[in-house]
């Protein structure tokens, strides 16, 4: 994590009318921007922001406000509160800026010529779909976070949809797509009810495990395995009509590993079986059968079906 503090002065003290408020809420964003251009908008007083961090989609964390300080990122006037989808907002009853930790997610738009002379935007991450890297130094973050948060006031932040938030759920009227409709909240909440159960140091052995590659066949292997187990329930009298209704929770996915035909059961298990043979022949696409069998890992993951 790299310190980018020294030259933001965009922050203020944790307090209001003589009460000080312990960090209680985390809360994700998504920056329409590099993480580059979120280093010189926080150092920009004029730009009137911050956030605690940013994650860019290579991985890299940076700190622009330390945590005993409010960032500038989820700020509300008094009016405004009531109008926040999250109860806890709510109920604090002041500007959320006083209790929220903030993480910005890298997500920028680039703009280049087609072979037409025509502007073409393409958005990186603005629908709030993060890289694989990115989404777990974000999880690392959300446990550090919460150990300095206990650390620093003895309060512990619990994970979950109550305490962690996106900005759509403190500001929807200003803030509506943030960070993104395709931002992984299931995942994320999976995810961190694992983080609940162990410290730090536990827990970052288990994201270096996640990011080091080892984990990805492992995983590919178990989404693999399952939904082989499932094929071979098809014909049976009593399993079969379940196993049917589990590989057909897959559905959503097929567009992305690019399922042809009609969705059945069967063919969708067709169509992973082949993807693991690709990956175990290691030939030039195995790289892409893995990427695809991940996703079809992680959806099992929170869908109950693994």
């Amino acid at each position: 994590m790299k310190w980018m503090g020294d030259k933001v002065p965009n922050f203020g003290p944790r307090v209001r009318y003589g009460k000080k408020y312990t960090p209680s809420v985390i809360v994700c964003h998504i920056s329409a921007g590099t993480i580059g251009s979120m280093d010189n908008w926080f150092r920009n007083p004029a730009a009137e922001a911050s956030s605690h961090f940013g994650v860019g989609r290579d991985g890299s964390i940076h700190q622009y406000v330390r945590l005993e300080n409010a960032a500038w990122t989820q700020g509300l006037t008094a009016d405004a509160i009531p109008n926040a989808r999250a109860p806890i907002v709510k109920q604090m009853g002041v500007n959320p800026n006083l209790y929220c930790v903030s993480i910005e997610h890298e997500g920028y738009v680039e703009g280049h010529m087609d072979e037409n002379g025509q502007v073409v935007v393409e958005n990186f991450g603005l629908d709030g779909n993060l890289t694989e890297i990115q989404f777990w130094k974000s999880c690392w973050l959300h446990k550090y976070i919460q150990s300095e948060v206990e650390r620093i006031w003895g309060h512990h932040i619990q994970f979950g949809p109550q305490y962690d938030l996106g900005h759509f759920q403190i500001d929807p009227k200003r803030k509506s797509s943030c960070p993104g409709k395709n931002f992984p909240w299931a995942r994320l909440y999976a995810e961190l009810a694992i983080a609940e159960t162990m410290d730090l140091a536990a827990y970052e052995e288990r994201i270096e495990y996640r990011i080091s590659g080892a984990a990805d066949f492992t995983h590919a292997y178990a989404a693999a395995a399952r939904v082989q187990d499932l094929e071979n329930k098809l014909g049976d009298n009593t399993w079969g009509p379940a196993a049917e209704s589990k590989l057909l929770q897959l559905a959503p996915i097929m567009p992305q590993i690019n399922y042809q035909g009609v969705l059945t059961g069967k063919g969708i298990a067709f169509r992973i079986a082949e993807l693991y043979q690709t990956l175990s022949a290691n030939s030039p696409y195995s790289a892409e059968a893995l990427r695809k069998l991940l996703i079809v890992y992680n959806h099992m993951i929170t869908t109950g079906l693994l």
